[in-house]
């Protein structure tokens, strides 16, 4: 017998005016309920701003002849409705029917040329056979992300820092096989260091990462947090949650963190334990509705990030967010697995771009990353490297920070030798990025 797809449990809810469609399809959508908040708009066909949130809600359902028609309509009433114009040529090139989508994004361009619709009429124009008019309009895109960045004075806003390099678990999704080094903690002065930093650079968000370990292993990770929140840092961390315990638990649920984001997928010991191997279903669960009771009514914003691989990455996304509503636990964010800089060979081999990945980038470019723009990464040893999320050899090392500034470190000759070939979408000499499927959208 073939086993059918997995339906998800929720139940759609009701609205009775659009504006309640509208505000409740809003919130699911927040949730990644988009099938739900989709359903819901659908009841008031004629209402036009439930055509068009419906429209691009089917847009990442990737329904692209239902939001074809459905932003055509929109046009039908507003011929100058500029997101409707945008969708509609989306949709058009997704069904790879560019020709048709060069005039709308012709006049998307003449009412505001930005980095959005000068990417977008780049693609529809390689694609319309238009190479040399496409290129230029994709240089032009790539460098308005880059001028961004230099009118800062290429100072960083963000982040990434690594606090712990072991890890306690082997996930099947993680990129851990090519990691040269599974030990090591950031020094308490070190820390202090970063935190420095950040104030003399300005950076407001700091992100304490679990990638290629686990901060809750760190012996003085409670300390190191409180410090970091005390300087007005708005302050993340992401974690397995094996590490905690009650008393943990109530401790990081008091410190004002800005979030908790726990990686959680599964529904039953068997679907967690083989993904996350090394932990325990029972114990990881009893954590996270700990959590969730905790950080309720706080200013920390706790959420479940399930990070989906595989053929069944849709069923495994949708038994992740049943069996977690269950335990009253809504705020479930899903992502497709990305292909860790190039070092994990999974999904499709895209030739045009040189790319594995489990992501669809048929009608995508690669374009300046936009972590690698706005903030920087930071090793346990002080290592600074310019991807602040699978760099886990530092292979794109652009400094040290117990020996130089942020600043200093980001108007050096590596970092701006990356940078330009992100400008120039030539990253034959940075491979790590050219093989990465993060830089595309």
């Amino acid at each position: 017998m073939s086993r059918r797809p997995h339906r998800p449990a929720t139940a759609t809810p009701r609205a009775k005016t659009p504006a309640d469609a509208l505000a409740q399809a809003q919130r699911l959508a927040m949730l990644q309920r988009l099938v739900e908040a989709e359903t819901l708009l659908a009841r008031f066909p004629d209402h036009p701003d439930c055509i068009f949130h419906r429209a691009c809600l089917l847009s990442l359902l990737k329904r692209w002849p239902e939001a074809e028609q459905g932003f055509a309509r929109i046009l039908s009433l507003a011929p100058n409705h500029f997101d409707s114009m945008m969708g509609l040529a989306g949709a058009l090139v997704e069904q790879n029917r560019a020709a048709e989508a060069v005039p709308l994004l012709d006049a998307a361009v003449r009412v505001k040329s930005d980095q959005r619709t000068r990417y977008c009429r780049g693609i529809a124009l390689d694609e319309a056979g238009r190479h040399e008019e496409g290129a230029r309009d994709l240089m032009a895109a790539r460098a308005m992300m880059v001028d961004w960045l230099e009118r800062r004075d290429l100072a960083p806003v963000e982040v990434y820092v690594q606090i712990a390099r072991r890890c306690n678990l082997r996930c099947a999704m993680c990129g851990h096989e090519v990691w040269k080094s599974n030990s090591g903690f950031m020094e308490p002065e070190l820390f202090d260091r970063v935190l420095a930093e950040c104030a003399a650079n300005k950076v407001k968000k700091l992100h304490v990462l679990s990638g290629q370990g686990e901060p809750l292993l760190h012996p003085q990770v409670f300390e190191m947090l409180e410090k970091a929140v005390a300087q007005g840092l708005e302050v993340g961390i992401v974690t397995n949650g094996t590490p905690l315990t009650p008393e943990r638990c109530e401790r990081l649920a008091g410190m004002g963190l800005s979030y908790l984001q726990f990686s959680f997928a599964g529904w039953d010991k068997e679907s967690y334990e083989s993904t996350y191997v090394g932990a325990k279903f029972e114990r990881v669960v009893e954590n996270l509705k700990r959590m969730s009771d905790l950080t309720q009514g706080s200013k920390t914003n706790f959420m479940v990030k399930a990070v989906c691989s595989g053929d069944n990455w849709a069923e495994v996304r949708d038994r992740t967010r049943d069996f977690l509503a269950k335990h009253g636990i809504e705020r479930v964010f899903t992502v497709i697995a990305n292909n860790f800089g190039g070092n994990v060979q999974h999904g499709t081999f895209f030739e045009r771009h040189g790319v594995w990945s489990l992501k669809d980038l048929e009608h995508q470019r690669r374009m300046p990353c936009r972590v690698f723009l706005k903030a920087v990464g930071v090793f346990c040893d002080g290592t600074v490297t310019a991807c602040g999320c699978y760099d886990s050899n530092a292979e794109l090392k652009i400094g040290h920070i117990a020996e130089q500034s942020l600043a200093d470190i980001r108007k050096g000759a590596e970092f701006r030798r990356i940078l330009d070939g992100f400008r120039r979408g030539e990253l034959a000499d940075v491979p790590m990025c050219g093989k990465c499927d993060d830089p595309f959208g």
